[in-house]
């Protein structure tokens, strides 16, 4: 028994020294990703990587630009807790997404193509999201007191 505790031990000890944090807490630890400010959600808007020609992305938040997003950028909007009307535009088409968030929450929303002339905003996980966030470049941010 003193072996098997003295194991477990040495097992715990080493990987508490590791360098790299697990899998789980890049997704979802605090400490190197920022999360929503007091009485507001963060919503962050993401798209992965794009061809260089493929054109920008507009976003709309009922009915007012908030920025467009290339390839492998994001934007991040505070958000107090109330439904919301997003649009994602493409060519001469625009995909209508609405949301509802809540005070203290992060949320992640992919925007992406969709066919030739539209483009569409889809939900993430958080572990993709944050991902995408850490691999992209921010292009705006949005504060909507």
């Amino acid at each position: 028994m003193k072996k098997f505790l003295g194991a477990a031990l040495l097992a715990l000890s080493l990987s508490a020294c590791q360098n790299s944090p697990s899998p789980w807490y890049q997704a979802y630890g605090t400490t190197s990703f920022p999360v929503a400010k007091d009485g507001m959600a963060a919503l962050y808007i993401v798209r992965d990587t794009a061809p260089p020609d493929a054109p920008s992305i507009p976003i709309s938040m009922s009915r007012h630009p908030v920025g467009g997003l290339t390839g492998s950028t994001w934007m991040r909007l505070d958000l107090p807790p109330n439904p919301y009307d997003l649009r994602a535009f493409g060519s001469s088409e625009s995909t209508e997404l609405i949301i509802t968030v809540v005070a203290g929450e992060t949320r992640f929303l992919l925007a992406k193509p969709k066919g030739t002339n539209d483009a569409e905003l889809t939900w993430l996980s958080q572990e993709d999201g944050r991902a995408l966030v850490r691999k992209g470049t921010q292009v705006g941010s949005y504060y909507n007191p």
